[in-house]
């Protein structure tokens, strides 16, 4: 007799979970037709052997682009093989790689050209990377071009969320342009740019932007109806067979239009989600209950996410609201807010700014949506003055779960808040 293991659960639904995960490529892409067809006639020329044409694809997260344009990438280079081994003697070369800007930022910042060239050097290269810093930026150019040269054919340089890349958009000039200005003999390079980021397009100078967005594709967002057929064909081959219904199907499709702009990403997730809680309750089929409690983890992470983006100074001035939060003294001053700011922040190895330079991350902390202000106006005894709390949106356990993500060495760090709001001249507070 086998022993049963304490991982195990008393009903399995999932039986392939990578089928929910962001690397998998779909057989087939479902309820893009139109935005396909306009993908495929932009890589055609490739095909035939052609100067490739560059494209710039946008559309809010989880509408297919990047899914789409694994797909193509995988389906053109398949073709290609299969018409160079038909045709000897009339070979076309082809490869594609892909960098993801967006890892290659800091947080709530911009990756350079020079951060993407060292991505991209790396991700051609077999074998020995290149250090991201210590190279002049000469240097990394010439090595990415030198790459690029020796591959020959056709080279299509995939960059997902472009967005990311800062003010210093030469690459995205050059890149294009570099067999015409004499960087590379033997390859010809394409760009697809794949960007969420609506006004995007209009800050490139308009030289980028006549090189980057020679064909534009936009992809719309999801209807609930496309979305129930998008997850309705994945659950076929993700979960076993009589653990779900249609309703929980149509719940997740909703809701993803409801709270995320019609994103496939997150009717994926919420069915995963969803699925595994029912595996944890012990029951069969999913139910409607299930997907409201994978909405509210995911509700929850995201928001610990976001605030995990937030650069340092804007995580600092968090975790001290968050605080203050805690020990009921919100809503409150700014000057309460800077004097804990500035404990962690020297705590956290940081030179803390003054009020004034941590206001401006506090208003915008407020239109982001992390906090709320209130104006108070005490007439002539104590004049106008805003005062804070953390928005509804967001807990202190969420603000506290961002910092540990974030690494921030503020464990075992204590606030006297007493002596904070005294110093702060807010005592009664």
């Amino acid at each position: 007799m086998g022993s049963s293991s304490i991982f195990e659960d008393d009903v399995e639904i999932i039986r392939n979970a990578d089928l929910f995960t962001e690397e998998h490529t779909p057989a087939e892409i479902l309820c893009r037709d139109e935005v396909m067809q306009d993908y495929v006639n932009a890589l055609k020329p490739v095909y035939k052997g052609r100067p490739p044409r560059n494209a710039f694809l946008y559309g809010d997260t989880g509408v297919g682009k990047t899914a789409a344009t694994k797909y193509l990438l995988q389906e053109l280079d398949a073709d290609i093989d299969s018409r160079n081994a038909d045709s000897p003697g009339d070979e076309r070369g082809f490869t594609y790689v892909r960098v993801n800007c967006q890892n290659l930022a800091p947080a709530d910042g911009t990756a350079s050209s020079y951060q993407v060239a060292i991505a991209l050097v790396n991700e051609l290269r077999d074998g020995e990377t290149v250090s991201s810093t210590g190279y002049a930026a000469r240097e990394v150019y010439e090595m990415l071009y030198d790459e690029l040269d020796d591959i020959g054919g056709t080279v299509l340089i995939v960059l997902d969320e472009v967005d990311r890349v800062g003010e210093s958009d030469t690459l995205l000039y050059d890149l294009p342009r570099a067999r015409d200005i004499g960087y590379v003999e033997n390859t010809r390079i394409g760009l697809i740019g794949i960007s969420n980021d609506y006004t995007f397009r209009s800050n490139l100078s308009p030289k980028v932007r006549d090189t980057l967005c020679e064909t534009e594709i936009k992809f719309p967002a999801y209807t609930a109806e496309e979305l129930e057929e998008i997850i309705e064909a994945r659950a076929a081959r993700a979960l076993h067979p009589d653990t779900y219904g249609k309703e929980v199907l149509s719940l997740c499709a909703a809701l993803a239009v409801r709270n995320s702009s019609g994103s496939a990403r997150r009717a994926m997730d919420l069915l995963k989600q969803a699925a595994e809680h029912a595996e944890n309750e012990g029951h069969v089929p999913i139910e409607p209950d299930d997907v409201y409690a994978a909405k509210e983890e995911l509700d929850y992470g995201d928001m610990v996410e976001s605030v995990a983006d937030q650069d340092q100074h804007k995580q600092l001035i968090l975790s001290a609201v968050a605080r203050l939060d805690a020990d009921g003294r919100t809503p409150v001053r700014t000057k309460a807010i800077h004097a804990a700011y500035r404990r962690l922040a020297q705590a956290a190895g940081d030179d803390p700014l003054s009020q004034r330079g941590m206001y401006n991350h506090l208003t915008r902390l407020d239109m982001l949506g992390f906090l709320h202000s209130y104006q108070n106006n005490e007439g002539l005894r104590g004049g106008q003055y805003n005062t804070y709390e953390l928005s509804e949106a967001l807990t202190v356990a969420q603000v506290e779960d961002a910092i540990d993500e974030s690494d921030l060495p503020l464990e075992g760090v204590s606030l006297d808040v007493d002596r904070i709001l005294r110093d702060a001249g807010l005592a009664d507070t």
